[in-house]
This record gives structure tokens, sequence and C-alpha cells, in this order.
């Protein structure tokens, strides 16, 4: 009984005692989430929430509780199910809008879902906090996590213009500013305005150089933007200190390439370039990454080997990443790689057919998205193609050479550069009569060269396309050019082509009188058999049939003159002149394969005119009796009537 009423004693001021305080409650709970225990936390406020006798406060203070528990726990989590936290944070916004924290929370929900990976709703969250909350903190992270989004959908565009909004929130010359302007110089880089990014970087690295090593992306860009200016040494110093600091992030790969890359530039540091490119290329085997350090492992392991059968399985192994990766910039890498090692096994002095498979390669890695690929194969495909053009230009090869530049349009010069070369081509569109493509081209590099000798060249071969088209003005062109320069050295040249032009427009008198003011030693040795040429072809309109001999003559002797031909057209003056012997002695020295119908009937003439009476009968006889003489048959035919009908009318041969 004693013990009863001492328990009793005991019990009954604790009985009579009030219950927990509010505070103390909701601070009973929130020790659970102090200790990192958020489930235990998240329990115990849910179980209090249930009293009927919570106060206002104390709702808010655990609905606080329990979004802040939820948010920790989800994070520890990864962000594998952001459902209950951002369901937590509806809950207290819902119930409780003039939150003071509402704005924290507000954030905090369109922070998870972005780090969930739910852009839209992200976007939809942080738009909801740009038009409710003012305060510049909170539009601070709102505009720079949209930016980051756009730029990661590569809206850069759009990511521009929250990176503008974001710096209106930041102060002048801070390290928040600096935060907007790395993120800017991303953007440049998406927009292929690689140099003030760059030169962005370079900036804030100097004065915070952890707002771009804290951000692997910003890192990241940097090291990408330093090797395409080809800062090489900076470039493998910060790779090395982003790969120790970010072996795992998804952006090592990228950086472990390019410092593979640079080490691939030096022979001592080849073997760990091989070691890299062979670690990426297992263990992202399929990936971008993995199948271009695949194809440049295959290039810098045969990088000195030439045997054609050793590298047949190397450009098998390469067509394959290109068939099965079309249209992307593998395929492009692989393309470029092949046309090096078709160029590599081409034998000097290859015909078309054998240098083909290079130019194509070369031409289709020349458009790719990838302006390094690009770059490269327009620059050495370039190269390669001028150099087999200039091979088929001097072999006279007009239509291949013609071909060739027409169907790779990737691989030719830049406007101003291998002006050469372009002057061949056009030249051999002339001669293909493809005259409005050649007077568009020599145009252009005669605007190009207006002041120099090489203009004056590009004049005179314009001016013999006007001749060779025929062109009715084509006489008032030269001499309005002539006019304008008095004292080209191609005048003599020029005028040349103005005596031919008039000759075609069958004026041999005006002809005459141009060729008069100039003779065979003033034009280049080139054009003498031109010159004399056009000289007798004057002569023999003006019936000059002496003069046009010794045209003639003198043309056989010129440089580039078909000798033959000249001989004949000597030999057919002199029997105009009715010097039949000394026409039929220049006939008999003409070589087999030129003795055509025409030249036998000739002689014949010529023959039967100088006294050989009985060879002249007997060769027109021969031509009488040749089925393919044609017209020289029927006109044998008439000289042998004609020459028995004197015989019978007695006149002397």
């Amino acid at each position: 009984m004693r013990r009863l009423l001492l328990v009793t004693a005991i019990l009954l001021p604790l009985l009579a005692q009030p219950a927990l305080a509010a505070g103390d409650r909701v601070q009973a709970a929130r020790i659970f989430f102090g200790n990192g225990n958020p489930e235990q936390a998240i329990s115990s406020a849910e179980k209090l929430l249930k009293k009927p006798d919570l106060s206002r406060d104390e709702r808010s203070d655990l609905l606080s509780l329990i979004a802040d528990a939820e948010i920790l726990r989800t994070t520890h989590q990864h962000f594998e199910d952001i459902k209950p936290a951002t369901h937590a944070i509806e809950a207290l916004l819902q119930e409780f809008p003039d939150h003071p924290h509402a704005a924290h929370y507000r954030w905090q929900r369109a922070w998870l879902w972005w780090q969930a990976g739910d852009e839209k709703q992200a976007m939809v969250a942080g738009r909801e906090i740009i038009a409710m909350d003012q305060q510049p903190a909170s539009l601070q992270r709102v505009w720079l996590m949209m930016a980051r989004i756009h730029i990661k959908q590569r809206l850069f565009a759009y990511a521009r213009s929250d990176l503008l909004q974001y710096g209106l929130q930041v102060n002048n010359k801070s390290r928040e500013q600096a935060v907007g302007m790395a993120w800017m110089a991303v953007v440049d880089q998406g927009e292929a305005r690689n140099a003030p990014a760059l030169q962005t970087l370079n900036s804030i690295y100097s004065n915070w150089p952890d707002v771009i090593t804290d951000e692997p992306k910003l890192f990241s860009t940097y090291i990408h933007l330093l090797y395409d200016q080809q800062d090489f040494a900076k470039t493998l110093k910060l790779a090395d200190a982003f790969i120790r600091q970010y072996i795992t992030n998804d952006l090592a790969g990228g950086v472990r390439l390019i410092r593979a890359d640079i080490l691939s530039s030096q022979e001592k540091t080849i073997p760990t370039a091989l070691m890299e490119y062979g670690i990426l290329a297992d263990t992202q085997a399929e990936t971008v990454i993995g199948l271009k350090a695949f194809m440049r492992k295959l290039m810098l392991e045969n990088r000195n080997e030439h045997d054609r059968d050793k590298l047949v399985p190397v450009m098998i192994a390469l067509k394959k990443v290109a068939d099965s990766n079309q249209l992307s910039v593998l395929e492009d890498e692989a393309m470029l790689d092949l046309a090096r090692l078709w160029r590599r096994i081409a034998p000097s002095g290859s015909t078309e057919a054998m240098h083909a498979p290079a130019l194509e390669a070369y031409a289709h890695a020349a458009t790719s998205t990838a302006a390094t690929i690009a770059r490269a194969a327009h620059h050495e495909g370039s190269e390669w193609m001028a150099r087999k053009l200039e091979t088929i230009l001097k072999n006279e090869q007009w239509l291949a050479a013609v071909t060739i530049w027409r169907q790779y349009p990737q691989l030719q010069p830049e406007a101003g550069k291998e002006q050469e070369l372009s002057l061949g081509i056009a030249h051999a569109m002339r001669m293909l009569m493809i005259f409005d493509t050649a007077e568009e081209m020599l145009q252009e590099l005669y605007k190009l060269n207006i002041t120099s000798i090489r203009g004056q060249r590009i004049m005179v071969e314009l001016a013999k396309l006007w001749m060779d088209r025929q062109d009715n003005d084509g006489v008032e062109k030269i001499m309005r050019w002539l006019n304008r320069n008095p004292f080209s050295i191609y005048r003599p040249e020029m005028l040349l082509i103005v005596a031919r032009i008039q000759l075609e427009q069958h004026h041999p008198d005006l002809a005459r009188q141009t060729l008069a003011g100039i003779s065979a030693d003033d034009v280049a040795l080139e054009s003498r058999a031109s010159f004399w040429q056009a000289s007798a072809g004057v002569s023999e309109a003006l019936g000059e049939w002496h003069r046009a001999a010794r045209d003639w003559q003198e043309y056989s002797k010129s440089p580039a003159a078909d000798t033959q031909q000249g001989i004949i057209r000597q030999a057919d003056a002199l029997r105009q002149a009715t010097e039949f012997a000394s026409a039929r002695d220049l006939y008999l020295t003409i070589t087999e394969e030129h003795r055509d119908a025409a030249w036998q009937y000739h002689l014949a003439i010529c023959q039967l005119r100088s006294g050989e009476v009985a060879q002249g009968t007997q060769r027109l006889q021969e031509l009488i009796d040749n089925k393919d003489a044609g017209r020289f048959a029927t006109l044998a035919k008439l000289a042998l009537a004609d020459q028995q009908a004197g015989k019978l009318l007695g006149e002397k041969p």
C-alpha cells in the first residue's frame, strides 16, 4: 500500500504537466533531420501532422521539414525518384503560398527537375519563379539554369537571351558576372565564334580560375578551344588536370581524346598516345569518342606503312566505320583517313582512274560540319587535285582536266589562290569550246590581276576566246583594251589575234595592215607558228602565192608547228603559183602517214605539169581505182580525161 502511494505521488505531478510545446515537438522531429536521418524525420513529421491541436506555424514548420528531408533523400539517391520531394514542396506551397521561404522552395523544385533530367518541367518551374519572385538571387540562378538547359539543347539564341537577363541581376566585375560570361563563351563556341569565346575564357581563367575548373562543362569547353587554337602546351596541362579531377565525368572521354591527339604529334609520346587511344576504343566502343579513338589508333599504328597489301585491312576497317555512321562526323573523319591512304598507295604518274578514290574521299570530307576535318580535307585535297591537274594540263588532256575540275567543286582553290591552275582550266575549257564558263573564270582572274603581268596574259587568253567564239565585236574589245594599255608587252600577241579575227571575218586587207605593225620576232616563241600561219592565210586570200609559200616555209620552222602540214601547204601554194617542179619535190618529202588522197592527186598534177607524164598518169589511175579516194577519184578521172584529150589534140605537156 505504501509502495502504491509512493508511485502515485511521483506520477501525479508528471501527469499534471502540460504537453510538449509546439516548437519543441517540431524540434524533436527536426533532430532526426539534423542527424542525417531524413526517413525518421519524415515519419515523425507525418505523425505530428495528424494531431488535431497543431497550430498553423507548426504545420508550416512540419511541411517545410518534410520538404527539406525529401530533398535530402532524393539527393542522396542521385535524383532517381524526385516525385516525393516535388510533391512535398507543392503541398507546402499550396497550403502556405506566402511562406517566408517560398522562393527557396520554388527554386528547389525547379532544381530537382533539372537534376533529374526533366528539362521541360524545370523550364516551367523556372518561368514561374521569374513571374513570382523578383529577388536578384532567385532570378540569377533561374536565368542561369535556363541558359544551361538551352545550351544543352543547342538553342544558343535562347541561351544568349537568358544570359543577358542573368547579367542584369549581378554586380559589375563580380565573380557572378564572370560565371555568366563563361557560359556566354560556351554559347559563342556553339555558334562557331571560337576566337571571342577563347578570349573570354582566357580572361576569366586569369582572374577566377575556379569558375572554370569547378564546372566540367566550362572546363571541357576551355580545353577544346585551346586545342582548336593549337595552344598545345596549355591544353595538355589543363587536360591532365581535368582528367585527375573529373575522370568519371561524361566529358572526360573527349578531353582524353584531345590529350591523346596532342601526344600523338611527338615521336617520343606516341606509345602513350596509342595506349590512350586503345583505352578509349575499348571502354567506349561504339560511341563517337571510342570510334574516333579506334580510327586514330589505326592511322597512328600505320603512319609509316606504304605497302598496299598491309594497308588494305586498315582501309576496310575505316570503310566499315564510314558505312555504319553515314551523315555523321565519324563518316567524315573516316573518309579523310581513307583519302590519305588512297593518296599514299597511288603510284606516281597514276591515271585519273587511280587517283579518283582519293579525290572522292577528300571531296566528301571537305563538306564536313566539323571545321577541322573540312579544313584539312580541303587543304590536302586541293593540293592533291592541283598537282594532278597540272600534269593533265601539261599533257593537253583538256577533257580530263575539266571533268575533274567540275566533278570536285569542294576541292577547287579559294578565290585568289592557285591562279595559274585556274588559268589552265579556263584554257582547257576554251579548247573544249565551253566559252561562257571559261570567260567567267578569266574575267574574275583579270579583276584580281588587273595591274600585273599575269593580268595581261589573262587578257591574251580572253582575246583568243573571243576569236574562237567568233565574237562580232572581238576586234573592238581587243583594240579598246590595247588603247588603255598601249605599252603592254603582249601588244604584238594581241595584234596577231586581231589579224586572225579579221582574216576569219574575210577582211584580209585589214589583216595585212594589222600584221604590218608587228614581226615574227615580236611575238613569243610559242606564237611564232600562229604568226606565220596568219600571214600565209592573208597571202593566200590575196592570191599572193609565192609569198604564201614563203610564209608556210617559215611556219614549218617555227616551234610547235605541224611540220608536215606546213610543207603540204607550202607545196600547195607553189602549185597555185605554177611552180610545179618545186611543188612536186616538196610533196615527195611528205612522210607515209600523211600521204592521203589529196596529196596523191596534187602530186600527180604536179608530175603531169613538170614532165613526168607517165608517173602522173599512173598515179591518177591508182587514185581512180581507190574506192576510198572520194571526190579526189572523180577529180583524177577528169584530170586523166583532160590529159588524154590534150594528147588527141596534139598538145604538149
